[in-house]
């Protein structure tokens, strides 16, 4: 099982309104994800942070047959010919500092998030501590 890191970019789509509402997103595809691999998805700037974890439910969907077009807030993302989909469930939910962008940078993360790809193994276990121990860990530093 393989974690990744998503990419989301808060101007093109409102990923957090739209898993809350359906649960699941299909997204653009375009690395060899498998069913069972985990994806945690970074909310870029301004935000810069890992907002949610996802479970990767289904690979390569020919079409993009979401229902979520009320959450893509730039109609350009819509225009772009990708090939292949994946169905993310989510399972998590975060609002946590400490997985905001320059912690991550100290943790495993080789540089800026701008496309899918593999996490490092040092990234995916400080990320499961943190996550593990969220409140106990943003309260004491807060």
């Amino acid at each position: 099982m393989t974690s990744w890191l998503i990419p989301c970019s808060p101007d093109i789509y409102d990923a957090e309104s739209a898993f809350q509402e359906y649960g699941h997103v299909i997204w653009h595809q375009q690395c060899n994800m498998m069913p069972g691999d985990y994806a945690f998805i970074y909310v870029t700037s301004p935000v810069k942070e890992i907002r949610c974890k996802c479970l990767i439910a289904e690979t390569d969907i020919p079409f993009d047959i979401g229902d979520d077009e009320g959450y893509v807030l730039d109609e350009a993302f819509c225009s772009k010919a990708y090939r292949r989909y994946m169905d993310l469930q989510l399972l998590e939910v975060y609002d946590c500092f400490l997985l905001e962008y320059h912690f991550l940078l100290m943790n495993g993360l080789s540089g800026p998030i701008r496309s899918q790809r593999k996490a490092a193994p040092e990234l995916v276990k400080y990320i499961a501590e943190v996550t593990n121990n969220q409140n106990n860990k943003c309260q004491e530093v807060l």
